[in-house]
């Protein structure tokens, strides 16, 4: 009987040290964990997969900076379809991307930005994110836009306050989910598309900033207090969590920014963050407000309130903010991908600052130690 004892004990302990062997303990990275994104206890999964391009070679390359290394001609585009999902009225949507990047390249596998558009989640198309995405594909990097599920009950493109506060919570939801498709369906192709897995960026615009910050910062639970039996009703947030591991290193954000709690943002998950937003936003608050500015809608802070409480746990960040009144930003778009580019560089780099432009004017720039 002993000696079966000591078998099984062998036996448990060696399992132990293979499983711990399989998943090594994360490197941190700017302040924060190196996981899969969301960075919570009850989704995250630990990436093993190495980065096909250390930050110290993005640093030291003249790619993915304010430089265009390649022409228009010189890109290739795709498009395709990365998922179909059932939208609020319960008719099946085709969910479709269009892919840019450099032709032809001598770099096998590039950091890709899945970039997510506006529209009050009731319209808008990727489209209106291609420009900014070649924008990108000519300093170097691979990019996508997708589409993804729109509409709620009670909404129109006309009056976008007609719903209820379940059914706006759950557009969101609907819109992280197809979110999460379209990275694992990137990252399960990452050789036929030539992404590095591990340098994914999330860009998104008005909408679509609400979109990837509800993906990085919100699990199912925080969904649930909002909008309770979501989860039964629309399914798992990420059905794929425990497949394609990848790593997100920055959000990428513009034309307003929203997160429902300020909160969600702590020192284990606190991402790199862009923001441009105008201090007048009348679609997004800046410091506080509700969702789309519906009285009826959820609470949610902008885009000063989240870079606040991103300086607190000493995260990089580029505050961009004009003090006018309005939702649409008078940036042209050249201008913000080059900042993007340049807030890259500097993370590769480890440059790490906290820079607040008001307008073109840099007002603060504190270097990170």
């Amino acid at each position: 009987m002993l000696k079966q004892l000591y078998w099984t004990y062998g036996l448990v302990v060696l399992i132990g040290m293979i499983a711990s062997c399989r998943y090594p303990a994360p490197d941190p990275i700017d302040g924060g964990s190196d996981t899969t994104v969301p960075n919570k206890p009850d989704t995250v999964i630990i990436d093993t997969i190495p980065a096909k391009n250390p930050d110290s070679s993005l640093a030291n390359t003249a790619r993915f900076g304010a430089d265009k290394i390649f022409t228009d001609i010189n890109l290739k585009t795709s498009e395709g379809v990365f998922d179909t999902a059932t939208d609020y009225r319960g008719k099946a949507t085709v969910l479709d991307y269009k892919f840019v990047a450099p032709n032809n390249d001598t770099l096998q596998y590039r950091p890709f930005v899945l970039m997510v558009h506006e529209g009050a989640f009731i319209f808008g198309d990727l489209d209106n994110e291609m420009g900014m995405a070649r924008g990108l594909a000519q300093r170097g990097y691979a990019a996508a836009s997708i589409n993804y599920r729109l509409g709620f009950n009670g909404a129109s493109q006309t009056f976008a306050c007609g719903g209820s506060s379940q059914d706006a919570v759950r557009a969101v939801y609907r819109a992280v989910q197809d979110t999460y498709a379209a990275i694992h369906y990137f990252v399960d192709r990452a050789e036929e598309f030539g992404i590095d897995t591990r340098q994914i960026m999330l860009a998104g615009s008005s909408a679509g900033a609400i979109t990837v910050s509800a993906l990085v910062y919100m699990n199912e639970a925080d969904f649930e207090a909002l909008a309770p039996g979501i989860t039964k009703a629309l399914g798992r947030l990420d059905p794929l969590a425990e497949d394609s591991p990848f790593r997100v290193r920055a959000l990428l954000t513009q034309m307003g920014y929203g997160i429902f709690r300020s909160e969600y943002i702590n020192a284990s998950n606190a991402m790199p963050t862009v923001f441009f937003q105008r201090i007048g936003d009348n679609v997004l608050p800046y410091y506080g407000g509700t969702f789309l500015s519906c009285p009826t809608y959820p609470g949610m802070v902008g885009a000063k309130v989240a870079s606040d409480q991103l300086k607190k746990f000493k995260i990089p960040l580029e505050l961009n903010f004009e003090n006018l009144e309005g939702h649409h930003l008078s940036y042209p778009e050249e201008y913000v991908v080059g900042r993007y580019a340049a807030f890259m560089k500097r993370l590769w780099s480890q440059n790490p600052r906290q820079i607040t432009n008001n307008g073109y004017k840099t007002v603060e720039d504190v270097r990170l130690r």
